[in-house]
């Protein structure tokens, strides 16, 4: 099913898109507001996809008789201090649950659902720029094994603590992705990525999601939260996101396909694909790993690239993913048509019985050795 369409909702095809580029829009602009080299963001003239977003919402709210905000800095408010479910424009909770955020309320900063919302659709924003970082660096290193090298360098190294990287040869293919961490920079010690801090409060008034990952504040205990040393240098936010944060799980991946015999070759790595082929000689299949908050905004990602790719994907997440309530059920529910029977969703738990989609077979049957 496609991700705009009506019968998840029962709302008209046409506003459950205009929902969602309203508010894709509005996730572009609280992306590009959050840069430090925009010191007049909130002075006439504002950027161009920040008056666009507050232009279209103002609109939405007039033709819905809701009072409108005022400024750019209001609508920021609007973001900071409600959920999506209290916004006048309102996408389908299969595609993003009312409870989500695209601020953090105790710090302002983007939330991993801004980051996806920006990157949705023809104009997505944030996982279009790691992408494009990716390919950059792909296009300067004179082999391919000095970019898987690079690429393996930057899936683990979020922060360089003491502002070098390690082998000359990659520093100098990474280093233009790296900017200075700032005096104070806070580090979580259980995912290794910036944690921001809250500007008013502490103790009980802590923010709620201490780091940019946002699943180690559910840890129990949560992990530390410490200074990063002076010279760190930070990887660029995009790639955080979109490339970091899938470290633990390719990893997983990686090796238990090993373990089950399975070659697994680099298809398009700037994008993270790979290429799977069995002992066997069976008909290569793609792999895709990802860390996504939102089941919804996937299915629209892998629809995307199913469109211009042949064979079957094999969608690898997280364990802890998996075992959400409906989330494999969102998922399937928001991928086109043309994609479902193309599609294996799995996990690294799920490695060897990972369940088909239930549109075609039972839960258990094997997606690494076999399309069925």
């Amino acid at each position: 099913m496609p991700l705009d369409a009506a019968v998840t909702t029962g709302q008209p095809q046409e506003g459950t898109q205009s929902a969602m580029e309203i508010l894709a829009l509005l996730a572009r602009a609280l992306v590009i507001l959050s840069r430090s080299w925009l010191p007049h963001a909130f002075a006439l003239p504002y950027p161009r996809e920040a008056q666009s977003a507050l232009d279209r919402v103002v609109l939405y709210c007039m033709a819905h008789s809701v009072e409108p905000p005022e400024n750019l800095p209001a609508l920021v408010g609007w973001c900071r201090h409600r959920t999506i479910g209290q916004f006048p424009v309102r996408p389908p909770s299969r595609l993003v649950p009312p409870e989500a955020r695209l601020l953090v309320p105790e710090t302002g900063v983007p939330t991993r659902t801004c980051a996806e919302l920006a990157s949705y659709g023809r104009h997505g924003l944030v996982e279009q720029r790691a992408n494009r970082l990716m390919a950059h660096i792909e296009a300067r290193c004179p082999t391919p094994s000095l970019f898987r090298e690079c690429r393996s360098f930057l899936l683990t190294h979020p922060v360089v603590p003491d502002g070098r990287g390690g082998d000359p040869r990659v520093w100098e293919q990474v280093r233009r992705v790296y900017s200075p961490a700032g005096t104070g920079q806070l580090l979580c010690t259980g995912c290794g990525l910036p944690a921001h801090r809250p500007t008013g409060g502490s103790g009980r008034n802590a923010p709620s999601v201490p780091c940019e990952r946002e699943d180690c504040a559910t840890e129990l205990p949560p992990p530390r939260v410490d200074t990063a040393p002076d010279g760190a240098l930070l990887l660029d936010p995009a790639l955080r996101t979109f490339l970091c944060l899938t470290a633990p799980t390719e990893r997983a991946v990686l090796t238990g396909l090993t373990v089950h015999g399975v070659t697994v070759e680099p298809h398009e790595p700037a994008r993270s694909l790979f290429r799977l082929t069995s002992p066997a000689g069976q008909e290569p299949r793609l792999l895709g790993v990802y860390d996504r908050k939102h089941p919804g905004l996937l299915a629209a990602r892998v629809s995307e690239l199913l469109s211009h790719v042949d064979g079957t994907l094999i969608v690898a997440v997280p364990d802890h993913h998996i075992r959400r309530p409906g989330f494999r059920e969102a998922f399937e529910s928001c991928l086109d048509v043309a994609a479902v029977p193309r599609v294996r969703l799995t996990s690294p738990a799920g490695l060897g019985r990972p369940a088909p989609l239930s549109h075609h077979s039972s839960e258990g049957a094997p997606c690494v050795t076999s399309h069925q």
